[in-house]
């Protein structure tokens, strides 16, 4: 279920919202896919996740191979942490964790993009894609939480928990 599910969510943000932009951020459906499953599943799903989004994406970009892979891997591991669990509401923490892991694999994918000698406006980089992108996806992620809380209830077997999740 998971290579075929991320498959077309990768599609579907590489093909279809590849030029959708809010203020210059993009949503990312993989990230929000990942860090939704993360969340619910714990880390070591969310890293599974974040595999094989993150080799989908790669195949589909002109980035270095691996690099959104990597960053997405990093953003699992976070992400299937046990974060602002006393912050209140699902959708509150959900919306705090996407924010800051959005900005954070934005970081990430331009120090693999100037650690592999491509040149880097960090600045516009910065302020323009990664800052625009957290938010939008930040405001997303609620609603991907949501849906994918649903799968998680209808493929979970009873009494298993994930991480702690």
């Amino acid at each position: 279920m998971t290579v075929p599910l991320l498959t077309g969510v990768a599609l579907l943000q590489d093909i279809v919202l590849a030029r959708v932009s809010i203020l210059g951020g993009r949503p990312d459906l993989v990230l929000l896919s990942v860090v939704a499953w993360a969340t619910l599943r714990g880390s070591a799903e969310g890293i599974v996740w974040g595999f094989i989004g993150g080799l989908l994406l790669d195949l589909f970009s002109g980035g270095p191979m691996g690099g959104i892979t990597l960053a997405l891997l990093v953003v699992a591991l976070l992400a299937g942490r046990q974060w602002g669990r006393e912050l209140g509401p699902t959708s509150l923490r959900v919306f705090l964790v996407t924010l800051g892991l959005c900005f954070l694999y934005h970081v990430l994918l331009l120090l693999i993009l100037t650690g592999t000698g491509r040149s880097v406006d960090w600045v516009y980089g910065l302020a323009r894609v990664a800052a625009p992108s957290a938010v939008l996806n930040g405001a997303l992620a609620p609603l991907v939480h949501y849906l994918f809380s649903i799968l998680d209830r209808r493929t979970r077997p009873e009494g298993l928990t994930f991480d702690g999740a």
